[in-house]
């Protein structure tokens, strides 16, 4: 997979980034993934990151934004955070243009009760405690 990185942060090495995205891409299977887009952005609030998608699938691209005014730990988790949505993409059971979960819409829910956040935050924190204890 290529990866780019954009803006990064003194804060954040090279490094790593690399490692971060290869425990994801071991333990998600990204393989169908060409490339991987992080743009970093300052920004206030209470946003960490967002997934952008997958521009044309077929080219296999995917683009995800990065709160760089958070802390070192909260970057590490939110880039993993958007990574388990690329898979959820890739495999066809998160599609983030009609914000549906395996076909079903979820119009109405509460942010945190979404399946494919559900889900996200679950795969974040072991992806994050795993990585941690390498």
């Amino acid at each position: 997979m290529i990866l780019d990185t954009y803006n990064t942060p003194n804060k954040i090495s090279q490094s790593l980034i690399d490692s971060v995205v290869a425990h994801a891409d071991i333990h998600l299977d990204l393989s169908d993934l060409e490339e991987l887009q992080i743009h970093f952005k300052a920004a206030n609030g209470d946003n960490c990151g967002y997934f952008d998608g997958i521009g044309d699938e077929e080219d296999g691209v995917a683009a995800i934004e990065i709160n760089s005014k958070k802390p070192i730990d909260e970057i590490v988790k939110t880039i993993f955070h958007e990574l388990v949505h690329v898979q959820q993409v890739l495999h066809n059971k998160f599609c983030d243009i009609e914000k549906t979960w395996f076909g079903e819409s979820y119009q109405g829910v509460d942010y945190e009760n979404l399946p494919w956040e559900v889900d996200a935050f679950a795969k974040e924190k072991e992806l994050f405690i795993g990585w941690r204890c390498k």
